[in-house]
């Protein structure tokens, strides 16, 4: 009997084995590969090169960084969610995932069912940019001058999460400002430091340089408390508009049907990198806040995050894409 119970065991882990591949090799056995939705030089970028190459050291396997903008940054998630479900290809997904039904009339794929979750990564206040060109020095001035001129004013965005926050500061400051679109967040940041546009809605990342030359000037944070790179930046609320407090976010996903151990691995890994020293120093500087959580937890959020989407998208009458 005992000789037929070990037989039976060993039939069945073969069994697993076989229509469970996480389960019969160590993961990963090569290169993991982790697809941004923008450009080189952005707040997303960072934080995927960073978690990257912990997570590279840390499996002893590279962690490649794929720039793939385009699609209103929808390429990325869309080609993600046709890849193999094997835990080779993930994508760092940022706010905009979370719009695609407040945004666009027919969106290319249902984040919720199209994208397996893994760990949100990083989370962070975001700051109302102008151009050294404009005369505004304070988010009161700005609000003042863009109530007097209604629709005169452009602001930049580059994805559709990045286009509601632009309107939720439109609703905050009871102000009319004109969306103008770029491809990443780089690219917006830089054609507002160059006067292209007067204003615009990011991620406190990147921005030193262009804030040392003059051609940039923050004038408010997201947040309740004012944040470390910044010292010297109001929050919104003591800039007088306490209704624009979005928060960004960005977020790990894998392929659907991607088997939940081999997710729950790489959140792990995620959990792992959110508290070393490194992550909270090259990040919390310029207001990231590195996170951690599981699967679960970051399905959770994102539904959460869909249905705030879906309502200040109706706020705001967004015209759909």
């Amino acid at each position: 009997m005992p000789n037929l119970a070990r037989a039976a065991t060993a039939v069945l882990t073969a069994w697993l084995a076989f229509f469970n591949p996480s389960f019969a090799a160590d993961y990963p056995t090569g290169p993991v590969k982790i697809v941004v939705p923008f450009p080189p030089g952005g707040s997303s970028d960072l934080v995927a090169r960073l978690v990257g190459g912990y997570l590279g050291s840390l499996w002893k396997q590279p962690v490649i960084v794929e720039n793939r903008p385009g699609g209103n940054g929808m390429l990325a998630p869309t080609s993600v969610s046709k890849a193999p479900a094997d835990g080779y290809t993930l994508l760092l997904a940022p706010p905009s995932v979370a719009s695609v039904f407040a945004t666009m009339n027919t969106p290319p794929i249902d984040p919720q069912k199209d994208l397996s979750p893994i760990a949100q990564l990083v989370e962070s206040p975001l700051v109302v940019l102008v151009s050294g060109k404009t005369p505004f020095k304070t988010l009161r001035e700005l609000v003042a001058h863009a109530k007097a001129n209604p629709g005169k004013l452009n602001s930049g965005s580059y994805a559709m999460g990045s286009r509601l926050n632009s309107g939720r500061l439109n609703v905050a400051g009871n102000i009319e400002l004109r969306d103008v679109g770029y491809r990443g967040e780089a690219l917006m940041i830089a054609a507002v430091a160059a006067g292209e546009i007067e204003v615009g809605v990011a991620s406190p990342v990147g921005l030193a340089e262009f804030l040392s030359k003059g051609q940039l000037r923050i004038l408010a944070v997201s947040s309740e408390q004012r944040i470390p790179g910044f010292p010297d930046v109001p929050t919104a609320r003591e800039a007088g508009v306490p209704a624009f407090n979005p928060t960004a976010w960005f977020g790990l996903f894998a392929p659907p049907n991607t088997p939940l151990d081999i997710r729950r691995f790489i959140s792990a890994g995620v959990a792992e990198w959110a508290k070393t020293k490194e992550a909270t120093d090259k990040l919390e500087v310029v207001g990231f806040v590195p996170k951690a959580s599981t699967p679960e937890q970051m399905g959770a959020f994102l539904a959460a995050e869909t249905q705030s989407a879906n309502e200040i998208g109706k706020l705001i009458g967004i015209q759909k894409q």
